[in-house]
């Protein structure tokens, strides 16, 4: 009985210990603004390690690794704000600055127009808010149905007809979008480099031919797996082979 009263006042004490994640981020905040950039830091992963994730979190973790000189931490941090939010301009014109701090100069390959438009409409919003405003759009569409059914004035109908046809339009366009975006956002298929250099790989093995080398904050895209080992494709088409222990998954 002893024994189980004691173990009661300790878990009793642990849970008046612990600090809540909102705790921690505060904490972090507080530490930033006084140019405490590791304590920040710590602060900021412990609320990740709690299971707590945001747009707003992972941009300033991206701030305290900047100030840090930790560039490819900084990117992809920031990368991993604009993956919860795409609409952050302060994490976009951030990433853009931390982007200018790499080594590695790669022009990308020229992109089809309205593919490169399709996917800048796609990153407007999240999957969340691709949902949301097709689920809107569909309420829309059940009003205008209705009037359509219950009014028998001609021009009543004839414009409920027209608002019907255009919000139909929009709402397949919207769910294309929702689609695309989700798929998007489930890949993982993003990484960055975040060891100093990275020499690339002609296959899974380090014994293999050195393709290439990429250094901290370059972006990578991973097409296939094999042990512990990613092959990744950068932005100018090239391909080869990086160890799991160089890159980090955005």
């Amino acid at each position: 009985m002893k024994k189980i009263f004691i173990l009661i006042l300790l878990a009793m004490a642990v849970s008046a210990t612990a600090q809540t994640p909102e705790q921690l981020m505060q904490q972090g905040n507080d530490a930033y603004a006084k140019a405490d950039y590791p304590a920040a830091i710590q602060h900021y992963n412990a609320v990740l390690q709690a299971g707590q994730q945001s747009a707003d979190l992972y941009y300033n973790l991206g701030n305290a690794h900047y100030r840090q000189e930790e560039y490819g931490l900084a990117i992809l941090n920031y990368e991993r704000a604009l993956r919860l939010n795409p609409r952050f301009t302060e994490a976009r014109e951030n990433l853009d600055l931390a982007n200018t701090k790499t080594e590695d100069e790669i022009a990308p390959l020229p992109e089809i127009f309205l593919l490169q438009w399709a996917h800048n409409v796609v990153a407007w919003f999240s999957p969340t808010g691709w949902r949301i405003i097709f689920l809107c759009l569909l309420a829309v569409l059940g009003a205008l149905t209705v009037l359509f059914v219950l009014r028998d004035d001609y021009l009543w109908r004839k414009w409920t007809l027209i608002g019907g046809s255009v919000t139909a339009v929009l709402l397949l366009l919207s769910l294309a979008c929702t689609i695309s975006s989700s798929v998007r956002y489930n890949r993982h298929d993003g990484a960055i480099v975040t060891v100093p250099m990275a020499v690339v790989k002609s296959s899974p093995e380090s014994g293999s031919v050195d393709k290439l080398i990429l250094h901290e904050g370059t972006k990578v895209k991973i097409d296939e797996t094999v042990g512990d080992w990613h092959k990744v494709r950068i932005a100018d088409g090239n391909t080869g082979w990086l160890p799991q222990a160089e890159i980090t998954i955005i």
